[in-house]
């Protein structure tokens, strides 16, 4: 199996953060802000004085038009990267842009020239851009030997080091249905497909609704309130089923943490760990398909991987899966 390692002075800048795609595109915003005061005819400020002003407690201040900025200087996609359509934050900025201006100052980029001082800001940004998979290869895993599901495990390990792990796994879970499903819901289900997942709306009733179900992909660290509340409200009539797919190695939580919530119909909530949830079949016989594939978790990466495709071309390198003999 190969696995992707972070780059030393990317862990060092991030420590215990998680490299989503995010804090990445937060960390290349702040490194453009750096650049444009470089570039400024009135002459450069100090890096502390920088990060003063252009980070905040909801992250780096127009970032959703400076990540875009600082890709298109590498000739690399940035289309998705225009704007923040999902309105998400990123306060772990507040933590990671110092440790990153430390190892600027460390490197004497205060005292450098501006051609100097371009070099050491593009030198940091090389492996952030890599982590959004601009230039790492396929995810590869090996099956023979794992079962299905740790072959899953497999997959989303590498998608996490990768900072697209929430992405993956939404596909990963709207790629099983449509394929267990089948010819009767596969067109409902295509339609939900969906890059990211995360910041839904409120008032939505699951990431993929089929039938009575809605299906709810969460891969949160731990049992919340959140998506508890959510599930309540989806069974709220006793008619409606949610199906909470999580983190595989959080599931015992999830499931007693579910049983001890109250809950008006807590038998219509039902918790399943993503990575068996992908490598079986659903336990659903009304869902399941009859025409069923000699190598279901093929056709799942397969299906995938033309998601991946269509709805994410700017981290395809990144998150195509390749399963190896």
């Amino acid at each position: 199996m190969s696995v992707i390692s972070i780059n030393p002075l990317v862990r060092s800048i991030l420590s215990d953060t998680k490299p989503t795609k995010s804090v990445i595109c937060s960390v290349l915003a702040f490194l453009e802000a750096i650049e444009e005061d470089v570039d400024n005819s009135s002459g450069s400020s100090s890096l502390r004085a920088i990060l003063a002003t252009e980070v905040s407690a909801n992250g780096v201040k127009g970032q959703g038009s400076r990540a875009p900025n600082h890709l298109k200087k590498f000739g690399l996609p940035w289309e998705n990267f225009v704007g923040d359509k999902s309105g998400r934050k990123t306060p772990q900025a507040k933590i990671v842009m110092p440790r990153l201006v430390e190892h600027l100052v460390s490197n004497g980029f205060e005292a450098a020239e501006s051609d100097k001082k371009k070099q050491l800001l593009h030198a940091v940004s090389e492996p952030f851009r890599s982590m959004l998979g601009l230039s790492l290869g396929p995810i590869r895993v090996t099956p023979a030997g794992k079962t299905a599901a740790a072959a899953v495990e497999s997959i989303l390990s590498q998608a996490e080091e990768r900072g697209v792990f929430s992405a993956i796994a939404e596909l990963l879970v709207g790629s099983k249905l449509e394929i267990c499903l089948g010819e009767k819901h596969s067109a409902q289900i295509r339609e939900q497909h969906k890059w990211e997942n995360g910041h839904d709306s409120p008032a939505a009733l699951g990431d993929y609704r089929i039938e009575n179900v809605a299906v709810e992909v969460t891969m949160v660290q731990g049992p919340d309130e959140t998506h508890r509340a959510k599930a309540n409200r989806i069974t709220a009539t006793g008619t409606q089923e949610c199906w909470l797919i999580v983190r595989s190695d959080r599931i015992k939580a999830w499931q007693d943490y579910i049983a001890r919530a109250p809950s008006k119909y807590p038998g219509m909530i039902r918790c399943y760990g993503i990575c068996e949830f992908i490598g079986q079949n659903l336990t659903e016989t009304r869902w399941r398909s009859t025409e069923g594939s000699l190598d279901p978790l093929q056709a799942v990466v397969c299906r995938l991987n033309e998601l991946v495709e269509a709805l994410g071309s700017q981290f395809l390198p990144a998150a195509h899966v390749e399963l190896a003999e």
